[in-house]
């Protein structure tokens, strides 16, 4: 991960640098530019994508995960499986989300707009501890949106676990994410 403690290594870092190695190795750039959905369609790849994302949170006592269109759920199904927990699904409005009664306007994204997001209530409880997965970070304001969304539910934020990091030091310490790859290093590979 691009953020993590240093120490010794134990037999669960080794693994954890072994996935993320195989990840930047599988990670396919097209037009310059990396492909998440290549990556997907590799099956080395999808193998590993789940145990990686979930491991620095295999402990944090989740309950459930909370993933954004459009590429989070997908993300976020395989990370649900790895910690045995249940997903929750944050849409973009307005694509059809039965039952969704809170909606968090964030901005800028990456594309400097805003984006309207749609949740429902009673998908999280007071009780839960929630990991947000995503497949990138580079502004923050989608994973600000889970953030308030959770906080509205009254329930706890775990944290975030991306894909692809191409944020700021202090966007990262601010939501907590931990990454795999960072933007820099899939494009810098030789």
């Amino acid at each position: 991960m691009t953020t993590h403690p240093t120490g010794q290594a134990g037999s669960a870092d080794i693994a954890q640098q072994a996935r993320m190695d195989l990840l930047l190795a599988e990670f396919p750039l097209v037009n310059d530019h990396p492909d998440v959905a290549g990556l997907l369609r590799s099956p080395a790849g999808l193998a590993v994508i789940g145990a990686a994302l979930a491991e620095p949170f295999r402990n944090a006592g989740v309950t459930v995960v909370c993933a954004p269109e459009a590429r989070g759920p997908i993300l976020g199904a395989l990370v649900a499986v790895e910690l045995g927990v249940g997903l929750v699904l944050v849409r973009k409005a307005p694509r059809n989300h039965p039952g969704a009664d809170r909606h968090y306007v964030v901005g800028p994204t990456w594309r400097g707009t805003n984006e309207e997001f749609q949740a429902r209530s009673d998908d999280l409880s007071s009780d839960d501890r929630v990991l947000a997965v995503d497949d990138w970070i580079t502004t923050g304001s989608t994973l600000r949106a889970i953030c308030t969304y959770v906080d509205s539910a009254g329930a706890e934020y775990a944290g975030a676990t991306v894909l692809v990091d191409k944020t700021s030091d202090a966007v990262r310490a601010e939501l907590g994410v931990q990454s795999l790859l960072d933007f820099e290093a899939i494009m810098g590979r030789g």
